[in-house]
């Protein structure tokens, strides 16, 4: 029987990608405001070091089109209301790693049992101004994962076609006014959903990075 990630040409370059790259140092993640890039230089903000964080980009692999899950924050949180986002959140003095992080995090806000997850890889960090030093994790799962939304803090789940999200030409750079200052962010959208900020940072950086390898 054909697995499935051997039928979708995306998913194989996804996989070839992480495969390949293994042993190698993974690249920052490069924000689409400079300003927020030197802090990679800083590495430290007023007041203490950046918080260690995780995000899970959870990958459905039996699906006709293979497709990334997304979250919808509800508007009530007091952090990044009403956007689109990764499952995840900021580390724990009790786990293990990022891995471990973005697993927890993905349990408790979509339901999703860490044994029905296959870890492939993970990219390079992600600094925030808010003083977050995020770290993506990629794993696998089956259309079949029952999802179940966290009421407190996801209001929708919802798919985005992989093959999209790797099509870097889908991404646009945008000024907006975010805190009282002009800040340069990375949008697209898909079925009436926006994605932007880390969310599209990080989206469009693994993008780039699957892009660099050869067909």
């Amino acid at each position: 029987m054909t697995a499935p990630e051997d039928k979708d040409p995306t998913l194989q370059k996804l996989l070839r990608f992480f495969k390949q790259t293994q042993a190698f140092e993974r690249r920052p993640i490069q924000h689409p405001d400079q300003d927020i890039n030197r802090l990679e230089h800083a590495r430290e903000l007023p007041g203490g070091q950046f918080r260690q964080a995780a995000v899970l980009i959870p990958v459905i692999t039996d699906l006709d089109i293979p497709a990334i899950v997304l979250t919808l924050r509800t508007e009530h949180l007091s952090s990044h209301p009403g956007q689109v986002a990764f499952p995840g959140g900021r580390q724990d003095p009790g786990d293990a790693g990022p891995v471990h992080t973005a697993l927890r995090e993905s349990k408790e806000e979509i339901g999703l049992p860490a044994d029905a997850v296959r870890i492939i890889g993970r990219l390079g960090e992600l600094l925030m101004p808010s003083g977050y030093c995020v770290t993506p994790v990629v794993g696998l799962l089956s259309s079949q994962t029952p999802l179940v939304p966290s009421p407190g803090e996801v209001a929708q789940i919802f798919q985005l076609p992989l093959p999209l999200a790797l099509d870097t030409r889908q991404y646009q750079r945008k000024t907006i006014q975010w805190q009282g200052a002009q800040r340069e962010t990375l949008e697209m959208y898909h079925d009436g959903y926006r994605i932007w900020g880390a969310t599209a940072a990080i989206l469009h950086h693994l993008a780039r990075e699957v892009d660099s390898i050869p067909a």
